[in-house]
C-alpha cells in the first residue's frame, strides 16, 4: 500500500543584503533554512527580514551540516 509522497527538504543558504541608514555602505547576514525548493526558501527568510533587503540563493548545506546546527524544516536560522 504505498503512503503519501514525502517531501524532501534541502538546507539552502540565503544571503540577506541590507543598506544601512547614513550612507554607510550595506550589511550582509546568511540564513541556513530548510525547505523543498529555493523559491521557497527565499520566501521564508523575505518574511523575516526588511521588505528592501536584496535576497540571493548562496549555497547549500549538507544534511550532515543541516543536522549538526539543528535546522528545522521552515525555520530560518542565522548562520
Amino acid at each position: 500500500m504505498p503512503g503519501r509522497p514525502r517531501r524532501r527538504y534541502t538546507a539552502f543558504l540565503v544571503s540577506v543584503a541590507a543598506e544601512r541608514s547614513r550612507g554607510n555602505g550595506a550589511s550582509t547576514l546568511v540564513y541556513a533554512v530548510m525547505k523543498p525548493g529555493p523559491e521557497e526558501a527565499l520566501e521564508a527568510v523575505r518574511a523575516r527580514v526588511d521588505s528592501r533587503a536584496a535576497l540571493a540563493i548562496v549555497g547549500s548545506l549538507s544534511a550532515r551540516i543541516a543536522k549538526a546546527l539543528k535546522l528545522k524544516p521552515d525555520e530560518p536560522h542565522p548562520v
